[in-house]
């Protein structure tokens, strides 16, 4: 009789344990997940921080963690942590077991190995009773997401067009003051029409001040990236070293001439992020300029939505005024010849340069 109240005392104590933390296991357990950074290059190390809470007085005997990243994110030497593979995601999978009101905080070490945007994407928290008879799921949407640029490669003794550009634009482009855009002040000079007089600043000083006007060129120069692996791509590209390469080679020219003080826009016939859209950035200065670029190259598919032939057949007609253009392509054949040809008839002067596999030589021709 003793061994019956026994075994029945014990079942009472499992359904009720069971039904306890079936109801209570996940009330008020807090997950949350961050990079440390919003930004980084190719190959840089950096940050995960995950923090878990338990904001109740009942004990998580045990707590599984699932979550989900797209592959070119590295996690080193992370203890607790199951990491499975698959061709474009990685799964992660971590237990715990969480005292009443403790809070966890893990720090993972990952490198960046490869361009693009890493969402958080949603965390799979599955939790249960003692002996796991009643297990009860709960998913959280995270917000996050981490930007992760190409590494701009050192153009400086690369034999491109962008070193020859800087020397041959400031002597060929006319430089007009721009009666719009005013930089301070300086001493009145033989010819200078009255109304450009600064009374205040000659009030100020004693002698005749005038309005000093910033320089505008009618150069500008645009960048286009074709991400077609061969000529005959049809939709994604299977070959994607080279145009790879060329992404990191448009960050390098990118920050090569916006350092040095000059305009660029870039264009491109791939998608963003698996949406319909162009690369569209039209031509600006500056370190702003230069983020967006950056952005708009780690967001880069290598899914084309027009052939290179046709993109730039469009961008010839949206083009206002004389530019500089500089195509990076992994082919030059009779048809987009003719297609550059018509850009130098519209008065642009244009060079290509041919992109091959890492490490080989590139070509450079002037059409």
């Amino acid at each position: 009789m003793g061994a019956y109240w026994i075994l029945l005392v014990a079942a009472v104590v499992l359904l009720v344990q069971a039904g306890l933390f079936r109801r209570f296991a996940l009330r008020k357990l807090t997950y949350n997940r961050a990079f440390k950074v919003s930004t980084c290059f190719e190959g840089e190390s950096l940050e995960l921080i995950e923090v878990i809470e338990n904001r109740k007085l009942l004990p998580v005997p045990w707590l599984r963690v699932e979550s989900q990243f797209r592959m070119g994110i590295i996690f080193r030497g992370q203890r607790n942590l199951d990491i499975s593979e698959g061709q474009y995601n990685q799964n992660h999978k971590s237990f715990f077991s969480l005292q009443p009101w403790t809070k966890i905080v893990r720090r993972h070490d990952v490198t960046a190995a490869e361009r693009g945007v890493y969402r958080l994407g949603t965390v799979s928290m599955t939790s249960g009773d003692l002996i796991s008879y009643h297990k009860v799921v709960r998913s959280f949407p995270l917000d996050g997401k981490l930007v992760v640029y190409p590494e701009p490669l050192d153009i400086s003794e690369m034999s491109l067009p962008v070193q020859t550009w800087m020397g041959d634009m400031i002597v060929k482009r006319w430089i007009v003051e721009d009666p719009f855009l005013r930089s301070g002040t300086r001493e009145y000079l033989d010819g200078d029409p009255l109304n450009n007089i600064n009374w205040k600043a000659t009030a100020r000083s004693g002698s005749l001040q005038v309005h000093r006007r910033d320089a505008t060129a009618d150069y500008r120069i645009k960048l286009y990236l074709n991400i077609e692996d061969h000529e005959l791509m049809w939709s994604k590209a299977t070959r994607p070293e080279p145009v790879e390469y060329g992404i990191r080679l448009a960050a390098g020219i990118a920050s090569h001439l916006l350092s040095q003080g000059m305009e660029l826009g870039l264009g491109s016939n791939g998608s963003m992020e698996e949406a319909t859209e162009f690369i569209d950035i039209p031509v600006s200065g500056g370190n702003e300029q230069l983020e967006l670029i950056y952005e708009s190259l780690a967001k880069l598919e290598l899914s084309r939505i027009l052939s290179f032939h046709d993109y730039l057949e469009q961008e010839l007609h949206r083009l206002d005024g004389n530019h500089d253009i500089l195509v990076l392509s992994t082919y030059m054949n009779d048809r987009l010849q003719s297609m550059l040809d018509r850009f130098k008839e519209e008065g642009h002067r244009v060079q290509v340069t041919i992109l091959q596999e890492p490490g080989l030589k590139r070509k450079v021709a002037a059409i």
